[in-house]
């Protein structure tokens, strides 16, 4: 209880740790109350209640004014808050409201649009308003949902149904493909699923909103709905579509789609602009009246020709005649000379390509042609055969080494040298057994020695000439290209270059176009010859390394003889395999010191990038040594404060833990003095009551006044009267008593009688 103004302390934003400026506006208090409630006069109604709102405020006429805080929002249903709020006020009274009440607003707004929609035709619910239709539950929203889809597409049976005889799935899924052909789309920060499940379990936050869009616009989606029965393509899988008379009937059915969109826009521009039978016949008084002025211009037309004499009406006839055959011989010309022009282009293509054909075979026969053929082909295949696969290999290999240096870490400087180091060991190790085995081999046995080494020489001069042919054709398809740009007419004379270019070059500059054009034509020739010459060369090759061939072919026969004459046959066709890989292994030395080259290499290149990136990051670095130490301090000084800031929280959690026990103490001696005050209340109030009877009994029993009566004399009377009633009700019961038992003791004798007939009638008759 506040006995005084700013009787208590409290510290609101202490567990606040955003928004502050600084330590002090974190530590701040508030105290209260500012008004001393004990200060009021005796008979102020200024008291506290704690209860639903509609229970503990429902005296009608009672407030002049009711002010409401953040309190709205609590309501379940905001129209009754609103219809209690008009009761309690006085007449003229005021409501002071302060609060974010806008979605409130929009929800009744959108209620009782919903509402007026369905009372209005086709619908007629006029049972609705805003307090019923906001109670009805989910199936009853869903059913209502469903009858509205009803409305919106008449020619779908499965929206004319109940749905408690639906399953719920059904329905939902029922709703998500009308909402889909309607193009419904809800809130953009609506996830899919919730939807889903908002729509059919029913909530209200999802059916309002749909049945708002769907009555706001309910013609465009009727017409809408009737579009999409006709337009909603079928799904076809494309394994269907194969078949020939699937695919026609599909067209077919493209084909109605269009005629149907095409004949229903029609009908539209028919039924958008109506037109009256008054809007008809203003329009054919209108051609009517166009009608009869263009017959008068054309009667004053009549009238002028007639004036004009024959011979001048024949002229001009004649004259327009004469206009339309030039204008149709000039569209004629305009075509030839397309045509024309093509044809001359045409020409010109063929004359160049016979002057190609006829430059190249000047001074050739067909056996020079043949022959030439045949060089071209051995030369051809020998590139094919053994060059390019050669070059293939080498290039895989290279390949290979590549990606495996790729894929392994990279190597130092000490595992470079050890490398190093090793491959030079090996190659000793090859050169001794290499000189072991030239010394021991004796060099007057080896026949093949000198047919090996012209082998040899013709092998690498076959390869040099394949490069240097190589070279000579990329040389040649250069110049080739160079001077066909230069000249694109070719060889077909002065008179083509004319016609071909769009620039005739004249005295010095012609000279010096004809002296380029010598200078390469004798560069072409000189080339042409080197060719020739190196493929003369290179037949003579081949020639001599087949009759080597042949003869290595006998020396191997007879050498094998010799061998199986004694007894070591297979030590030349060894030997030769030791030769081979002897050279494959050279080889293979060769392109490891390549790459181990190209390996160092990146290496120095990485080390170079890694020491430069490292002199760019020092002056940063020695930047941030001093941010670093004082990001340190700043760590410190916060663990300091932290752990202070920790100790405050633990004495105030502490301390207002007690308070909070003793509070809640407080509120249950309270709590139990008020039950305590509204039980003797209650009894002094019945105590009242009696008392109050009491002392009416004794005023009215003393008073002489005879007229009121009191309750003793009321209760006496009614005793005497119930007495006298008793008294009367047990003579009547003596009565009844004595008349029952003469009449009991008279039927007993007719009882006995009636036996005694019987005996003697049977005695009569003899039964006895």
């Amino acid at each position: 209880r506040c006995s005084h103004i700013n009787a208590h302390t409290i510290h609101p934003w202490i567990l606040n740790f955003c928004n502050n400026l600084s330590n002090e506006d974190q530590l701040r208090s508030a105290q209260f109350p500012d008004v001393n409630t004990a200060s009021l006069p005796s008979n102020s109604r200024f008291s506290m209640s704690a209860g639903d709102f509609l229970q503990v405020y429902n005296e009608p006429n009672d407030w002049d004014c009711v002010t409401t805080c953040f309190f709205i929002d609590t309501a379940h249903n905001i129209v009754e808050y609103v219809e209690r709020l008009w009761k309690i006020l006085k007449s003229g009274g005021v409501w002071i409201n302060f609060e974010f009440s806008v979605l409130h607003i929009t929800m009744v707004e959108q209620l009782k649009f919903i509402v007026e929609q369905l009372k209005r035709p086709p619908f007629n619910r006029n049972h609705y308003n805003i307090l019923t239709f906001d109670n009805l539950t989910n199936n009853q929203l869903l059913q209502v949902l469903t009858d509205v889809f009803a409305v919106v597409d008449p020619y779908d049976p499965s929206h004319k149904i109940d749905i408690r005889d639906e399953e719920p799935e059904k329905t939902a899924a029922r709703h998500m493909n009308t909402l889909k052909m309607l193009g419904y789309r809800p809130k953009l920060d609506t996830d899919v699923n919730t939807f889903r499940q908002d729509l059919v379990s029913g909530g209200k936050n999802v059916v309002f909103p749909i049945l708002q869009w769907l009555l706001e616009k309910l013609p465009e989606h009727k017409e809408r709905a009737y579009l999409g029965r006709y337009l909603s393509k079928i799904d076809v899988p494309t394994e269907f579509l194969s078949d020939a008379e699937i695919a026609e009937q599909y067209d077919r059915y493209d084909e109605l789609m269009e005629e149907f969109k095409e004949v229903h826009r029609e009908f539209k521009d028919l039924t958008s602009t109506p037109h009256t039978i008054d809007d008809l016949r203003r329009d054919i008084k209108q051609l009517e009246d166009e009608k009869e002025t263009l017959e008068k211009r054309l009667e004053r037309q009549k009238t002028r020709v007639q004036k004009v004499p024959a011979a001048q009406i024949e002229l001009a006839k004649n004259y327009r005649k004469e206009v339309e055959k030039e204008e149709k011989l000039n569209t004629m010309k305009h075509d030839l000379n397309n045509v024309i022009n093509q044809l001359e282009q045409k020409t010109q293509r063929l004359e160049r390509q016979v002057a190609d054909q006829r430059s190249s075979s000047v001074d050739q026969s067909p056996d020079g042609i043949m022959k030439r053929m045949e060089e071209e082909n051995q030369v051809n295949s020998y590139l094919v055969t053994e060059k390019f696969p050669k070059e293939l290999n080498q290039m895989k290999m290279k390949l290979r080494y590549y990606e495996e240096v790729a894929t392994n870490k990279a190597l130092g400087q000490t595992e470079l040298a050890n490398y190093r180091a090793k491959i030079s060991e090996l190659n000793s190790v090859i050169n001794k057994f290499h000189e072991k085995r030239v010394l021991a081999k004796d060099p007057t046995a080896d026949n093949l020695a000198v047919f090996r080494q012209q082998a040899l020489i013709v092998a690498r001069r076959k390869e040099q000439s394949a490069e240097r042919l190589t070279q000579l054709r990329a040389e040649n398809d250069a110049l080739e290209k160079q001077f066909g740009r230069t000249l694109p007419m070719g060889h077909s004379g002065s008179s083509s270059v004319a016609k071909g270019s769009s620039h005739v070059p004249e005295g010095e500059e012609f000279q010096r176009y004809v002296n380029m054009l010598r200078s390469k034509s004798n560069a072409y020739k000189r080339k042409r010859q080197e060719i020739n010459d190196m493929t003369a060369e290179l037949q003579l090759l081949k020639r001599t390394e087949e009759l080597l061939k042949e003869e290595v072919e006998q020396i191997k026969s007879r050498m094998s003889m010799e061998e199986r004459k004694h007894g070591i046959e297979g030590y030349f066709s060894t030997q030769e395999r030791l030769e081979e890989l002897s050279t494959l292994k050279m080889e293979q030395d060769e392109l490891k010191g390549k790459t181990l080259d190209e390996i160092t290499a990146l290496i120095k290149t990485l080390n170079g990038r890694i020491s430069s990136k490292k002199a760019e990051l020092d002056p940063i670095l020695k930047e941030v040594k001093p941010l670093r130490a004082k990001v340190q301090e700043l760590r410190n000084e916060y663990e300091a404060k932290k752990s202070k800031y920790d100790a405050l929280n633990a004495n105030f959690e502490s301390s207002r833990s007690t308070l909070e026990s003793e509070v809640r103490g407080f509120y249950e001696e309270q709590y139990a003095q008020e039950s305590r005050f509204h039980t003797l209340k209650a009894q002094m109030l019945i105590n009242a009551v009696l008392l109050k009877r009491a002392n009416d009994e004794t005023s009215s029993y003393i008073s002489a006044d005879k007229a009121t009566k009191s309750y003793r004399e009321q209760l006496n009377k009614q005793i005497s009267s119930t007495e006298a009633r008793i008294k009367a009700n047990r003579e009547k019961q003596k009565v009844t008593k004595d008349v029952q038992i003469d009449g009991t003791r008279q039927l007993k004798y007719w009882r006995d009688l009636l036996r005694m007939m019987e005996l003697k009638r049977k005695l009569a008759t003899g039964e006895l």
